[in-house]
């Protein structure tokens, strides 16, 4: 009996170890398998971590491309307001030498301000209303209505000037209306400035950096030069001789100041009767 089971100890020894090497294996399975279980989920966490990344740069990148697209629409847009603008004036500014004799002539070019007035500056007007901030195109509108206003503010002006019955008191009246349109118009244009600058957020520095103060040169010592003496005899001869250049120089003056207040008093007379 005893004999029995001592032949029967190896195998079941050897089932002990291939049982325990069987456990073993699985378990080392298991663990490989939630090993790479993990490290593929590692790497789809890293993954998407990845393509959000890319994604979000792209977006910041696309955002960034927008704006700047915008910025330069609504800068081209100003601008072309602006020289539109600035054109304008000079023209009105310079009606006096606008050689216009009959009404039709006046309404003609009258007409042909205005069209240059609204004809670009309206489709730049409705961009600034797509791409910016209700603001710029308020004030870009405001600008060109009072450019209108000037321009026939200048036309009654140059009607009025043609008019055989018109008055001094209407001249200057009238005169006085368009210099203050002028002014209400360059003050629309600074205006339009300033707002465009506080949108798009553009920075002008109105301080330079300081400046060191530079010390003050140290004067050099005068070497004095031994006076020589003149003989007394010709003295006289030559103080006469300096004073009349001097005289004379003070005369030419007086005569040219005369000269220049006399233009100036005719220039204020005939001030209210230009153009």
């Amino acid at each position: 009996m005893i004999g029995g089971v001592t032949q029967w100890l190896p195998l079941l020894g050897s089932l002990i170890v291939a049982a325990a090497v069987l456990v073993g294996v699985i378990a080392n399975n298991r663990t490989h398998r939630e090993g790479i279980a993990a490290a593929d989920e590692r790497g789809r966490q890293a993954l998407d971590a990845a393509q959000r990344n890319v994604e979000l740069s792209n977006m910041v990148g696309d955002q960034r491309d927008h704006e700047a697209w915008r910025r330069e629409a609504v800068l081209a847009a100003v601008a072309s307001i602006l020289e539109t603008s600035a054109s304008v004036r000079a023209d009105l500014t310079n009606c006096g030498d606008w050689d216009l004799v009959t009404t039709e002539e006046i309404d003609n070019v009258g007409a042909q301000i205005h069209k240059v007035i609204w004809d670009r500056p309206s489709s730049m007007l409705t961009r600034l209303r797509v791409v910016a901030h209700r603001r710029i195109p308020n004030k870009c509108e405001d600008l060109l209505r009072t450019l209108t206003a000037a321009q026939h503010i200048t036309m009654q002006r140059l009607k009025l000037h043609i008019d055989v019955e018109a008055t001094v008191e209407e001249l200057e009246e009238m005169a006085s209306l368009w210099q203050k349109a002028m002014r209400h118009a360059a003050e629309q244009e600074r205006a339009l400035v300033e707002t465009t600058r506080i949108e798009l957020g553009i920075d002008i520095a109105t301080k330079g950096p300081a400046v060191a103060p530079v010390p003050a040169a140290v004067p050099e010592p005068v070497v004095e030069e031994p006076a020589v003496e003149e003989p007394i005899a010709e003295e006289p001869v030559a103080a006469e001789a300096a004073a009349e250049p001097q005289v004379e120089e003070q005369t030419a003056e007086l005569r040219v100041v005369e000269v220049v207040e006399a233009d100036v008093v005719e220039m204020r007379k005939a001030e209210p009767a230009q153009v």
